[in-house]
């Protein structure tokens, strides 16, 4: 059996050798599965840190299917996938606000008619990650961001397994338990600082990634900001 050894982690990921299966193989992510169903992933890139994954040199040839160990006890903490500031002021109030406007677009506008029922979101849209499941995420962690963590969504696990793909039921998931995205705690920490110009840089970095997911979980992260106004 194949045995991998990342050199770093996200602080999420314990320290012991995990036995799992190949799910997905692409040129830069593994994802992968352990015998819980829940989702592991060996990266080469740093910037798409997410929950319960790991950085490598390089990948062996693998199958999906294929059954592989991490090693993973001499990996450094490289992510805290919960590490979330708290929201201090609203002083960039205004960019965010562009954000709910990608749901006027065309493409997108489909999330309107379901964002009254959040169970409407769960894997609404075309794609890997469902626009209205990128939706939910984004707007789970604003709720996380000001505080409001136990209230408003109520999501059941079978829920998720049933109406969405294994990948986007995980991602909801990680979301419900606290854990998000690099990219999505980067946001949030320049809202909290204030920094209009790293809100700018990481909105047009987060607009680029996928099709149209980047953008539903900007306006889903919009309006989880917005309710209670």
């Amino acid at each position: 059996m194949i045995l991998l050894y990342p050199f770093q982690r996200s602080a999420d990921w314990g320290n012991k050798v995990e036995k799992l299966t190949v799910r997905s193989a692409y040129r830069t992510a593994l994802n992968l599965m352990d015998h819980c169903g829940r989702r592991y992933s060996v990266l080469l890139d740093p910037e798409h840190y997410l929950p319960r994954s790991s950085l490598i040199e390089a990948f062996p040839p693998l199958e999906v299917g294929q059954e592989i160990r991490v090693g993973i006890d001499g990996a450094s903490v490289g992510f805290d996938p919960s590490q979330i500031d708290g929201l201090r002021d609203k002083k960039l109030r205004g960019l965010w606000l562009e954000w709910l406007e990608f749901m006027d677009a065309e493409e997108l506008s489909y999330l309107h008619e379901a964002i009254d029922e959040p169970e409407r979101l769960i894997g609404l849209g075309p794609g890997y990650t469902p626009a209205g499941d990128d939706f939910l995420v984004g707007w789970i962690m604003a709720l996380r961001f000001t505080g409001r963590k136990k209230s408003l969504l109520t999501i059941e696990g079978e829920m998720l397994d049933r109406k969405t793909s294994w990948f986007s039921s995980e991602m909801i998931k990680d979301a419900l338990e606290g854990r998000f995205w690099k990219r999505g705690i980067e946001m949030v920490s320049a809202i909290a600082d204030g920094d209009a110009t790293r809100v700018l840089e990481k909105t047009d970095s987060i607009t680029k990634w996928g099709h149209l997911s980047g953008k539903a979980w900007l306006a889903g992260l919009a309006y989880g900001l917005e309710l209670g106004e």
